[in-house]
């Protein structure tokens, strides 16, 4: 299966990033980029076979929700990349692309297509998903900031602090990575609830998915607000942010353990 290949190249991948943070080698660097990258196109490879294969999007099955979730992680580690050119959030991102290529391996590849296929569904999915990986990486990025805190507070000026960036980086990745998984979001819950419109859930799912999208929609939408208008602290704004991803976590696996069939 094509999906143990992925598991390979996040696995060396993640391996790479370790080795950086003990070695700060650029070349051990480039290769963690390049094996991310391999990781993505096999996961697209397989989405794309899959969908020729059933003539359907792949989405349908906890086996391509687990592939569409570690292409998207890797999509969300290279924008914050381009952007601030610290590749230690990989080391963070990383272990979950290994756990969804894992749970991929052993998750049902048998599908469902009672729903309508619309054209809001090609819109919800990319979206939300990658909404929920910014989410996460903004997670992320607050357990950074904690941990980073604490070496400059402990006055241990050594490996890990001298590989993570500034304070100040991380908590602007924590903002930048919190904006764009809010926006993305947004997107996707509003093309999901034309889909709903269209018929595109049973009721069942539909009912939950909308409580779930909801919560975790006004939990970030507070904190976005919170930012805004009250000047939270950067580390106030990481303790909300982590808040915030415990209730991404029920959002997405509750609904795909328990609901998708």
């Amino acid at each position: 299966m094509i999906s143990y290949l992925a598991l390979m190249a996040y696995i060396i991948a993640f391996c790479h990033i370790a080795f950086f943070l003990v070695f700060g080698s650029r070349i051990l660097k480039t290769l963690f980029n390049i094996f991310m990258g391999a990781g993505f196109v096999i996961n697209i490879t397989e989405l794309v076979l899959s969908w020729y294969k059933t003539g359907y999007f792949p989405s349908s099955s906890l086996y391509d929700f687990m592939n569409i979730m570690s292409a998207a992680f890797v999509v969300t580690y290279f924008i914050i990349y381009a952007k601030y050119e610290r590749p230690l959030i990989g080391l963070f991102i990383s272990p979950f692309n290994v756990v969804f290529s894992a749970a991929a391996i052993v998750a049902p590849v048998s599908a469902s297509y009672t729903f309508v296929d619309s054209i809001w569904r090609y819109g919800h999915l990319p979206f939300v998903i990658l909404g929920t990986t910014f989410f996460i990486a903004s997670f992320l990025s607050a357990v950074m900031y904690f941990i980073q805190e604490r070496q400059l507070k402990g006055k241990k000026f050594g490996m890990v602090f001298q590989r993570f960036p500034p304070l100040d980086t991380i908590n602007k990745i924590n903002s930048t990575t919190l904006k764009l998984g809010f926006y993305f979001y947004t997107i996707g819950a509003v093309l999901g609830f034309a889909w709903m419109a269209d018929g595109g859930f049973e009721s069942l799912l539909a009912s939950s998915k909308i409580i779930f999208s909801m919560v975790t929609w006004v939990v970030f939408a507070v904190i976005m607000g919170l930012k805004r208008w009250k000047g939270l602290s950067p580390r106030r704004m990481a303790f909300f942010t982590i808040a915030g991803f415990l209730c991404v976590l029920v959002t997405y696996i509750g609904v795909a353990v328990f609901l998708i069939r």
